[in-house]
């Protein structure tokens, strides 16, 4: 991505920054819009940056199953642990 800086940018990095485990499913939800909506817009996406979605968006999925859908196993696992006891 170089220097270009794209406006759906910030929202991504505020996702991909975020270190609160409570607000990271809106960060990601933000993220995933602002890129929806660029490629949802008239304006021509040249290659460099159609590559810098795509590869968002696959980061967003991968932090998304990462950071989002495990902090919900330990939850689960340490309710089941406290049925069994």
């Amino acid at each position: 991505m170089g220097e270009t800086n794209y406006l759906w940018h910030a929202t991504y990095m505020a996702a991909v920054c975020e270190t609160d485990d409570s607000l990271m499913p809106g960060r990601i939800l933000e993220a995933v819009s602002a890129i929806e909506q660029r490629l949802l817009t008239p304006a021509e996406i040249d290659d460099e940056e159609h590559r810098a979605l795509k590869n968002a968006q696959v980061a967003l999925e991968t932090l998304r199953a990462k950071r989002v859908n495990t902090r919900r196993r330990p939850d689960a696992d340490s309710r089941a642990e406290g049925m069994q006891a």
